[in-house]
């Protein structure tokens, strides 16, 4: 990454704001049903205000700076998850509600939006580690479909840490994505475990 403040760092503290909306939403759901883990997740991980990346970025360690928010906020989502699981298992199809409200929220998509930008948006939104770890790459593409495989797990280790199942994170993620696409009239598909797939309907 760039020794200096640029588009790609805004790019993925966006992707980083984004996550922590969905951490702070889950946090407030779980006090909705009872259930607290604000104090802790704040002490650990900071609490959920995320100011302009300018006015709080050190611009003497750019991509140290934006590694370390990457970890919080991947850390505050495997634990937030991993408690309601083993806690209020009960409650975790609202959970899976947030992630799709939020993929509804954040996209800017339509019916006329081509595959390639749909694949771009996905990109765009989702959290996939810093820019350098490439965890995505397309196999395919044409004007039917896009095929893609994810070439590293960058979560894996925060679930871990979490005492948590990574399988839970991916069924979220899903639930995101069907958010994302909801207006465009394409469909999303998991080929594999690690091979997805859009395309027209």
């Amino acid at each position: 990454m760039s020794a200096f403040l640029g588009p790609i760092h805004f790019w993925l503290y966006n992707k980083i704001k984004i996550q922590n909306d969905i951490v702070e939403e889950i946090i407030a759901f779980a006090e909705k049903n009872n259930f607290q883990m604000r104090e802790t997740l704040y002490g650990k991980f900071g609490n959920g205000e995320l100011k302009p990346l300018e006015e709080v970025i050190d611009v003497n360690n750019i991509h140290g700076w934006l590694q370390e928010q990457v970890s919080k906020v991947e850390n505050k989502l495997a634990c937030a998850v991993t408690e309601i699981y083993t806690e209020k298992s009960d409650t975790i199809d609202g959970v899976k509600q947030i992630f799709e409200k939020k993929g509804t929220e954040v996209s800017e998509l339509t019916e006329a939006s081509g595959l390639d930008e749909i694949y771009k948006s996905l990109n765009d939104t989702l959290l996939d580690g810093m820019p350098c770890d490439r965890a995505n790459a397309v196999i395919s593409s044409d004007e039917n479909s896009v095929v893609w495989t994810r070439t590293i797990c960058v979560h894996e280790q925060y679930w871990n840490a979490a005492g948590g199942d990574i399988k839970n994170y991916y069924i979220l993620r899903d639930e995101f994505i069907k958010g994302l696409l909801k207006n465009t009239g394409v469909d999303y598909e998991k080929i594999d475990d690690t091979t997805y797939k859009i395309s027209r309907r």
